[in-house]
C-alpha cells in the first residue's frame, strides 16, 4: 500500500474510533439518545463510502439537510464538507461549511463535488425528481451519491413514530397527524419501486441496505447482538428480493 494511503487508512480508523468514544461517553448517564443515533448514523454513512469508494485524499463532500449539524460535523472529520439546509437549526457549527438554502436549487456549478450524501431528505422534499436532478448536477462525473430514505412499506414510520398511518395517500397522511396534533411538516415516504424508478433515469443503482440488514452491527446500527447474529445467518440473496420491505432503503448512485 502506498504511504498516502496508508495515512489515509490510519487517519479513518482513528476518525471511526474517535466517534465510537464520544458516542459511548454521550450514551453514559447524561443520556443523549437523539446524539448516539446521528453517531450511528454517521458512521454507517462513512463505513459505506468507505466500502464504495475507498479512500483519496480528502474528497469534496455535500451534505444535504444540515439538520442539528453532528452528522456534517463527523463527515468533516475525513472530507471536505458543505452542509445546506433551508433553515438554519445548527447546535453544531465545527468541522463543515453551512449555506442555507433558498428552494431546492443548490447554488453550485455542474459537477462540484465528489460525494453527495441525502440522508433522510428526499422524504421531505416537495419534488422529488428536482432534488434527484440536483444530485445529478452537482455531483463529479466519476463521483458517488449516498441516499437513505424510510421505506413507505415499512409498517412502523421513523419520524412520529406511528404505526400503519402512513400507508394511507399522503394527503390523507399529512392531514391525519394535524388532527392528532403531530405534524411538523409534510413527509411523503417512497416505496422501492417508485424510488428506483426516479433514480435510474439519471443514475446506476447500487442497493446497500441490504448489506445492512444482514450485518446491522458492522453498520453501526443498534441491534440486539442475539439478533444480529439471527440475521447474519440468511443469505445476502434473501434480503436483496426483499428490498421492497427494507426498513430503510439505502443506496449509493452513480452517473
Amino acid at each position: 500500500m502506498e504511504p498516502r494511503q496508508q495515512q489515509n487508512m490510519r487517519m479513518l480508523r482513528e476518525t471511526e474510533q474517535g466517534l465510537r468514544e464520544e458516542k459511548s461517553y454521550a450514551s453514559g448517564p447524561k443520556g443523549f439518545a437523539t446524539d448516539v443515533a446521528r453517531w450511528n448514523k454517521a458512521l454507517k454513512i462513512i463505513s459505506i463510502l468507505k466500502e464504495c469508494r475507498g479512500e483519496q485524499g480528502r474528497p469534496s463532500l455535500l451534505d444535504i439537510g444540515t439538520g442539528n449539524g453532528e452528522i456534517a460535523g463527523c463527515l468533516g472529520q475525513l472530507y471536505d464538507v458543505v452542509s445546506v439546509d433551508v433553515k438554519d437549526q445548527r447546535t453544531v457549527s465545527d468541522g463543515f461549511t453551512f449555506i442555507q438554502l433558498d428552494g431546492e436549487a443548490l447554488p453550485f456549478s455542474d459537477r462540484s463535488f465528489d460525494i453527495v450524501v441525502s440522508n433522510h431528505v428526499i422524504e421531505h422534499v416537495a419534488d422529488a425528481i428536482r432534488h434527484l436532478s440536483e444530485i445529478e448536477r452537482v455531483l463529479k462525473d466519476d463521483g458517488l451519491a449516498y441516499l437513505a430514505t424510510p421505506n413507505r412499506l415499512w409498517p412502523w414510520e421513523v419520524h412520529n413514530r406511528l404505526p400503519l398511518l402512513h400507508y394511507f395517500p399522503t394527503v390523507i397522511f399529512n392531514a391525519v397527524l394535524k388532527l392528532l396534533g403531530r405534524y411538523q411538516e409534510d413527509i411523503s415516504p417512497l416505496t422501492w419501486w417508485t424510488l428506483s424508478r426516479m433514480l435510474k433515469k439519471a443514475f446506476v443503482v447500487s442497493v446497500v441496505s441490504d448489506r445492512i440488514c444482514k450485518r446491522p452491527l458492522k453498520y453501526h446500527m443498534q441491534c440486539n447482538p442475539l439478533t444480529a447474529k439471527i440475521l447474519s445467518w440468511i443469505p445476502l440473496w434473501f434480503y436483496r428480493k426483499c428490498t421492497f420491505i427494507h426498513p430503510t432503503l439505502v443506496v449509493v448512485l452513480r452517473k
